[in-house]
């Protein structure tokens, strides 16, 4: 750590090096879930208990017994995706052993059945957006709790979307 001296301050100016322990190719792309900080290589996501049609609540009172806010949380699953070329799948694991890739999606042309990159993905679940980032390369991997998804891709403009359950690896969004 060094410092800069400005006009009589002292301030402190520090460099961090970021390194991946993922072997990809450089046509690989390794995203990073909404809400996440910019200056992390791979961040993952928490996702919350599944949405459900909520209950009426009754305003707080000093009724309430302290113990039900002390109750501790249920562990929450992170969510890891990759994006890259096609053959990403020989070369990417999950970082987290006991939650591999379990849903892949490739995005393609009609026409010419050619992979497209550049497409705007949004990954949604309950109508809730759980990733949302500008895929480089044509397919991409998501580590997901078991559920289905959809999976929206704009692409020049114009978005397509499909419902995929996890376990599915090949689904494709054309254009």
């Amino acid at each position: 750590m060094g410092t800069l001296k400005k006009k009589g301050l002292l301030l402190p100016v520090s460099l961090v090096l970021f390194t991946s322990a993922y072997a990809v190719s450089a046509w690989a792309q390794i995203a990073r879930p909404v809400g996440t900080q910019n200056s992390q290589p791979m961040t993952p996501m928490a996702e919350t208990a599944p949405s459900a049609p909520m209950a009426p609540t009754a305003p707080p009172s000093s009724t309430t017994p302290a113990a039900q806010s002390n109750a501790p949380a249920a562990p929450q699953q992170m969510l890891y995706y990759v994006c890259g070329n096609t053959n990403i799948d020989a070369h990417v694991t999950s970082p987290d052993p006991q939650h591999p890739f379990n849903l892949g999606v490739t995005f393609v042309s009609s026409s010419s059945g050619a992979p497209l990159t550049e497409v705007s993905v949004k990954v949604r679940r309950h109508g809730r957006v759980l990733m949302d980032f500008i895929a480089a390369g044509p397919h991409c991997l998501f580590s997901v709790p078991d559920a289905d998804y959809r999976i929206e891709g704009t692409y020049r403009g114009e978005m397509k979307f499909e419902i995929v359950q996890t376990g599915t690896m090949n689904a494709q969004i054309k254009w």
